[in-house]
């Protein structure tokens, strides 16, 4: 694999040829000492995703030197060498949003490939994640065609989805599959930009439609909870990445705030497709109490869309388990009791028995198998991993694919007991 490219700019040689000596294993290097030679270069190489600066040299301080780096590329990742008498411009630089990260002279050499490789890796992510958006505007252009191949027809006794004529039913499976691709394609961008390789969302959305369909929800009912479920964190894509690494209970009532308005972002972004303006009403309630105490509209009990007041407790309950709300993974016993707790208060009653019940049994949904989050206890015999179990090493004791037998299960059960701790098992 290439390595990654390295902008470096100091006007201290002694300096360049030491981080030449540090750096040069892991990076591609590009060494300068003097800022104007360094921009003209980067002109005409603009895709280096990493610079790093010295704050103080002559002609030009570091973070001036960054702010000509964002006017040619402001993707990049901005880093500054500091002494300790630059620590207020180099606060100031932080502030102003010209750098990702400053180093302190001595440098910590360890500390410094670390910082710029995660750099590196989340420069990447974001640039898939700008490309798959890419696409997601494309395919919203053809969602258009289903409003002109499908109608609702109202019965009083029934509510249906019907195709009107015999050429929208011949074009009915290649709109549905349009319409699949551009929703697959958004929630598989929505994994990428928070970083969850557990498919959060996927397992929210199947657990919906599974609450759902005991609800007795007619199919274009379920159809949408479903997507709601995928799409619900939409409006993360607009958080950065570095706050939704954090579990919400670790986070600063500042940084709650901030986190705390995906909801109203993701019913804005999904509000502009029409067919999916009733979808984008489920995802907007969600964060609405059972009990009406949510401001500004304060919606209660049955006021709050079923959709939202399905995926309120099924998110609950999978961030819980997934290390997702709390600091640590929540065993499944405790995440149910804490569930409960919520029940009349937070989230609809009986729609919390009804979920507990679904985690009780774990059905399979009508539109194929679910994946749940498990504990040893909870496994069962003929349940398939969807994910590796991996010990606290990190080795994996059973692989993803593996049908689970009883003697898996009592020795998983005794391993948790011997060592005072519990794994996270994806299953179905």
């Amino acid at each position: 694999m290439d390595k990654p490219s390295l902008l470096i700019l100091d006007d201290e040689k002694e300096v360049l040829n030491a981080l030449n000596r540090v750096l040069r294993k892991h990076f591609q290097l590009y060494l300068f000492s003097d800022a104007n030679e360094a921009i003209g270069f980067y002109r005409d190489n603009p895709n280096i995703p990493l610079i790093l600066t010295d704050m103080r040299m002559p002609v030009m301080d570091g973070a001036t030197f960054l702010g000509k780096i964002i006017e040619i590329n402001g993707q990049c990742k901005r880093f500054l060498l500091t002494g300790h008498a630059d620590i207020n411009l180099t606060v100031t630089a932080v502030n102003e949003g010209k750098i990702s990260h400053y180093f302190s002279k001595p440098w910590d050499n360890e500390e410094l490939i670390a910082e710029l490789k995660n750099a590196y890796e989340l420069f990447i992510n974001e640039r898939k994640t700008k490309q798959l958006l890419k696409v997601n505007l494309a395919k919203n252009a053809e969602l258009s065609l289903i409003n002109s191949s499908l109608e609702l027809e109202t019965n009083k006794t029934q509510q249906k989805l019907q195709l009107i004529s015999t050429r929208e039913a011949n074009s009915f499976g290649r709109l549905k599959k349009t319409f699949s691709t551009f929703i697959d394609i958004y929630a598989e961008t929505i994994c990428l930009h928070t970083q969850d390789v557990t498919r959060h969302n996927f397992r929210v959305a199947a657990h919906a439609r599974l609450i759902a369909e005991k609800q007795g929800c007619n199919k274009l009912t379920i159809f949408q909870i479903y997507i709601a479920g995928l799409l619900y964190e939409t409006g993360k894509l607009a958080l950065e990445q570095c706050l939704l690494n954090k579990s919400v209970e670790t986070m600063s009532q500042q940084e709650k705030n901030l986190y705390g308005v995906f909801y109203q972002k993701s019913y804005e972004l999904l509000n502009k497709v029409d067919e999916l303006s009733f979808v984008a009403e489920i995802i907007k309630n969600i964060p609405a109490s059972y009990n009406g105490n949510t401001a500004p509209e304060h919606l209660a009990a049955e006021e709050i869309p079923l959709g939202s007041r399905i995926i309120a407790i099924v998110s609950m309950y999978d961030n819980l388990v997934n290390g997702r709300q709390t600091q640590l993974k929540t065993p499944t016993v405790e995440a149910k009791h804490r569930i409960k707790e919520l029940a009349k208060t937070m989230f609809d009653p009986s729609l919390v028995n009804q979920y507990l019940t679904v985690l009780a049994e774990q059905p399979s949904s009508k539109e194929g198998k679910v994946d749940y989050l498990l504990n040893s206890s909870d496994l069962r015999e003929g349940m398939t991993l969807t994910r590796d179990i991996v010990n606290t090493d990190k080795n994996p004791m059973l692989t993803k694919g593996t049908e689970v037998e009883q003697h898996h299960i009592d020795k998983l059960i005794k391993i948790e007991k011997d060592q005072g701790e519990f794994f996270l098992i994806y299953a179905c």
